[in-house]
C-alpha cells in the first residue's frame, strides 16, 4: 500500500511514525505539494480544519482515495470538488510531536463516500489500530465536542491549577495521584457515578468558601461558580 500523507502538524508526524514499515508513505508538504505522488492508495490531508478547503482545491487528480483526518469537518467537504473517491480518517486522540504513543490503542473513526471507499480506509487504519469504527460526520462532531471538553478544558483546568498551587508556593505534582485515580475509576465506573467534591455532595458551605476565597481571581471564580451550579443541577435537580 502506497499513502500520501499531506502535513507537516503533530497529527501527520504521529501519522508517518505509525506507518512506518506497513506501508510506502510520501510526507508532502501542504502549501507546495511537494513530494505528492498521485499514484497512490490513499491520500491522507492532515492539515488544520480551517486549511482543508485550501488543500483540496490545489489537489491534481490522484488515482486512489482521497481523506482527511478531521473530527469536526463534515465530509461534504469534498463533494463537487474531487472526482476520486474519498472519505474521513478521524483518530480520536491528542498528538504532541515528541510524545510517544501507543498507536494500536488509538480509536479510529471512518467514513467513505461509498461502502467500498470505506472498507479501504478501514483496512489502512487497521494495520495501525486494533481499534476501527465506522462513523458518519454527524457522530464525529459529537465526537469531537466532547474529545474538547474532556481532554482539552480539563488539561486547560489543570493549567489554572497549576499556576495557582504555584502562586502559594505548592506543587501541582502532588495531585497526579489524585488525577491517576480519577482516571482509574472510569475505566469501571460511568464518571457520572465516579463524581466526589463538594458539590455532588450538596455542600454549599465548602463552594461559598471556596467562591470567597476566590474573589480575586475573578475568571477562576467564575469557572468554579459555573462548574458547581452544572454538578449540582445534575445531582440535586
Amino acid at each position: 500500500m502506497k499513502i500520501n500523507i499531506i502535513g507537516r502538524g503533530n497529527v501527520a508526524t504521529h501519522l508517518v511514525k505509525a506507518f512506518q514499515g506497513k506501508v510506502e508513505i510520501f510526507q508532502v508538504n501542504p502549501h507546495s505539494l511537494e513530494n505528492l505522488n498521485p499514484e497512490v492508495d490513499i491520500t491522507l490531508i492532515s492539515v488544520s480544519d480551517s486549511a482543508i478547503a485550501e488543500v483540496v482545491a490545489k489537489l491534481p487528480p490522484l488515482s486512489g482515495i482521497v481523506a482527511h483526518t478531521s473530527g469536526s469537518t463534515p465530509i461534504s467537504i469534498f463533494e463537487g470538488k474531487v472526482k476520486e473517491r474519498y472519505g474521513v480518517f478521524y483518530p480520536l486522540q491528542t498528538f504532541s510531536k515528541n510524545k510517544k504513543l501507543e498507536y494500536n490503542k488509538i480509536p479510529f473513526y471512518i467514513e467513505g463516500s461509498d461502502k467500498e471507499t470505506a472498507q479501504k480506509l478501514f483496512n489502512a487504519a487497521s494495520l495501525i489500530s486494533s481499534n476501527v469504527r465506522m462513523a458518519d460526520s454527524e457522530q464525529r462532531k459529537r465526537l469531537h465536542i466532547a474529545s474538547v471538553l474532556s481532554c482539552n478544558f480539563v488539561n486547560h483546568l489543570w493549567a489554572l491549577s497549576d499556576t495557582y498551587l504555584a502562586e502559594g508556593g505548592l506543587d501541582f505534582n502532588d495531585l497526579i495521584p489524585l488525577l491517576s485515580e480519577t482516571m482509574n475509576k472510569v475505566k469501571t465506573l460511568r464518571p457520572k457515578e465516579a463524581q466526589t467534591g463538594p458539590a455532588v455532595r450538596g455542600d454549599r458551605n465548602i463552594i461559598e468558601s471556596h467562591l470567597s476565597q476566590l474573589e480575586n481571581k475573578q475568571d477562576l471564580r467564575n469557572i468554579y461558580a459555573i462548574l458547581s451550579d452544572s454538578i449540582l443541577r445534575m445531582y440535586w435537580k
